[in-house]
């Protein structure tokens, strides 16, 4: 068998045993309490998939939703921002972030999904999906 099918197959099988510690939840949205680092980690994580499908797919009528803000981390940033979050907080947050956790979240969430690594369309599908359903990532794009 050949790696094409093995990788993602071991992407999607890791992303389901990943422990619920830094895992994305299923519904992509921050569980009840979170604390303001899981709420901007999880906007972050959201926002990144969003921009990746948005990225690979605008060929096919997929982009990012109009935002005042550009990039993942400062939207996630003047969200939380402009919803009352202290600001001190967030630049706290954003300076000791594991940005390496973020990309796996949303490598898992994608590999989750059904997008493939060696097969990049396989985004525009999840990006449907999310669209249709939808979901935090789905609300953050929009089909052109």
């Amino acid at each position: 068998m050949s790696l094409r099918y093995v990788l993602p197959a071991a992407f999607a099988l890791l992303a389901a045993c990943q422990s619920t510690t830094g895992a994305v939840p299923a519904s992509n949205a921050p569980a009840r309490g979170a604390t303001l680092a899981e709420r901007w980690e999880q906007r972050v994580v959201t926002l990144s998939v969003a921009e990746r499908i948005a990225d690979q797919c605008y060929a096919q009528g997929i982009s990012l939703a109009p935002a005042p803000w550009n990039g993942a981390v400062t939207r996630a940033t003047e969200e939380l921002a402009a919803a009352g979050a202290d600001r001190a907080a967030l630049s706290a947050i954003y300076a000791n972030h594991d940005f390496n956790s973020s990309a796996a979240q949303a490598e898992a969430y994608l590999m989750a999904r059904g997008a493939m690594p060696d097969v990049p369309e396989s985004l525009c599908a999840v990006g449907e999906a999310e669209m249709a359903q939808g979901s935090d990532v789905g609300r953050a794009l929009q089909k052109l």
